[in-house]
């Protein structure tokens, strides 16, 4: 069964999680957040980027 990569929803939730990334960076949301909190949601954000990019829906038999 071939799956399309578009639509696989860990590609999408990393395509969401890159777009707040970019926005909390640029400084459009969490403005009243600090430093450290900030930090911690980036690194979150862009672990959930990293798991949609290294993923491949196409094999179910490897990530």
């Amino acid at each position: 069964m071939e799956q399309n990569r578009f639509k696989s929803p860990v590609v999408w939730a990393a395509l969401v999680a890159q777009v707040l990334a970019v926005m909390v960076m640029v400084g459009m949301i969490g403005n009243d957040m600090s430093d450290a909190i900030k930090s911690l949601v980036m690194a979150a954000l862009q672990i959930l980027v990293l798991v949609g990019v290294l993923n491949n829906p196409t094999n179910q038999a490897n990530f």
